[in-house]
Order: C-alpha cells, then structure tokens, then sequence
C-alpha cells in the first residue's frame, strides 16, 4: 500500500496514526495492513508518522474547556482537521516500558479539546488500537490499548460503537511482522470489515 492513497471518486477517509519511531517498524507495517483493507473497500487513506513532526504536550490550560481554540499552535495544528474530516481513527504504537510511546500519548492527550463541546465529533465512525510488543503473550498490554480506546467515544456526539483492540506479541526486532504474514491477512481483514460496517451504517 501506498503511504498516502487519496482518491476522489469516495468521501470516507480512514487515517493511521503511527506512534512509532520506526517509520517500518512492527506496529506501523500492521497499521498499513488495516489501512490497506479499508482502502479495499474504497476508503481514502493516510498515515500522519508522529515522529515527524514537532509537538508539545497539552499545557493544561483548559481553553479547550471554555470553548476556546487550543493556544498550541505547531505541527498538529494541520493534522486535527483530518481527524475531524476521519471517518476511521487507527492507532498503532509499540509497547514501551508497559505504555504506548511517548509520541502516541503525548498526541492523545493533545485530543482533550474534542472531549468539550463545542468542539466534540459528529457522526457514526470507527476505531482500532494495535499496539506490538516484545515479550510472549500479556494480558496487561491489551488492556493498555483497551484503555486508550475507551476514549474515543469521549470525543464524539455521534458513536465509534465498539473500538477495537489489537495486541499482537513476540513483535520485538525490526522486521520480525514479516514472519508473521497471518497477522497481515488479520489486520487487512479487519479493515475490510470496519469499513464496510461503517458504509452500511451511514
């Protein structure tokens, strides 16, 4: 799949948001796999890689709360458009020190504007959160994902109905998802179906 596929025959737009430093690494190669499954069905697509860009953490200054703009002005300032205009939010980070990485929470915690109204989402979307990790099998870095994206549905009016989480292990050294082609077959797979889920629901 292409990093970016826009196309204009379709409004649906699904966009990755790559947590990793690795622009290759496990998680990002299994978001491209789930974006290449939404693109399938005839989803527009995009990959924002958080690595490239320079961004501060939220100031705590509760504009946001007050109704007004957030006062950050830097490189997300051109990527919250597209997530207001993303029909689909996929989400990947690999699991550091047992959390997602630095980049991906300091860009989560950015999203507190969409939290208060009326800056809040509108519409029926959908929603995933991959992480990769090194070690067998935890039940924990699951439910580090399933923490994040119990979110979603905090930032929008319409619904992200039930986000779904993938947490994949034994992901640990570069280029170790290319052992693993049933997990490229799962998170395309997954794609195809969210994004027909969601063509059907609107």
């Amino acid at each position: 799949m292409k990093e970016e596929k826009m196309s204009r025959e379709n409004s649906y737009l699904a966009i990755g948001i790559a947590g990793s430093p690795r622009r290759r690494g496990n998680s990002t190669s299994l978001l491209r796999a789930y974006l290449d499954g939404t693109s399938q069905v005839g989803f527009e697509t995009k990959i924002i890689y958080l690595n490239n860009l320079i961004y501060k953490g939220c100031q705590g200054c509760d504009r946001c709360v007050r109704g007004k703009a957030c006062g950050i002005q830097d490189d997300l300032s051109t990527v919250f458009p597209l997530l207001r205009k993303a029909d689909i939010w996929a989400m990947a980070s690999p699991i550091y020190y047992d959390g997602v990485s630095g980049q991906l929470k300091t860009f989560f915690d950015r999203l507190r504007f969409t939290t208060h109204d009326p800056s809040k989402l509108e519409g029926a979307r959908r929603g995933i959160v991959i992480v990769t990790y090194e070690d067998d099998p935890r039940e924990y870095y699951a439910e580090v994902a399933a923490h994040l994206a119990e979110y979603f549905n905090w930032k929008n009016r319409g619904d992200f109905q039930k986000v779904r989480v993938i947490s994949e292990s034994n992901l640990g050294p570069v280029n170790a998802w290319k052992k693993r082609p049933d997990l490229q077959v799962k998170l395309r797979n997954i794609g195809i179906e969210q994004a027909n889920e969601l063509m059907k629901s609107k």
